[in-house]
């Protein structure tokens, strides 16, 4: 009876720890999300466009919009997941499957892009850091002790 009592609790303890890295990995993916609009992503002949500034047209705008929107879920579903709420690394693992939709395709339309026969417009460091800050985002939620 007392073994039985005893494996229940370490359990419980087990399932706290596993809470407590997976949100933990899920806030620190969204954090990777808003830090990485801060860093370059293209160059464009002799100066950088990072992901937050200078934008020129409404896709470059609306991309850095929904990658914040898309970081603060993450780190909202990340802290809920660790106050134990299951549906919050749910919310984080889907928030950051869309963070890396958007920069593989980020790194796709700019390296197939039919305007860069001169060479002059080049995709820096900001796509790949945020594509390894979604892949983190996104097993999150398979991050578990057995």
């Amino acid at each position: 009876m007392w073994v039985g009592a005893f494996w229940a609790v370490e359990d419980g303890r087990k399932k706290k720890a596993d809470r407590v890295v997976q949100g933990g990995v899920a806030i620190v993916a969204g954090i990777i999300f808003i830090v990485v609009l801060y860093l370059p992503w293209l160059s464009l002949e002799y100066s950088a466009i990072n992901g937050l500034f200078r934008g020129e047209d409404q896709i470059a705008v609306a991309v850095p919009m929904v990658l914040i929107l898309v970081a603060v879920i993450t780190i909202f579903g990340g802290i809920i997941h660790v106050a134990g709420y299951e549906i919050g690394i749910q919310m984080a693992s889907a928030m950051s499957a869309l963070a890396l939709f958007i920069s593989v395709m980020a790194s796709i339309v700019t390296l197939l892009d039919p305007s860069n026969t001169e060479g002059t417009l080049n995709l820096l460091i900001g796509p790949w850091i945020c594509t390894a800050g979604a892949i983190f985002g996104a097993i999150s939620s398979k991050l578990e002790r057995k």
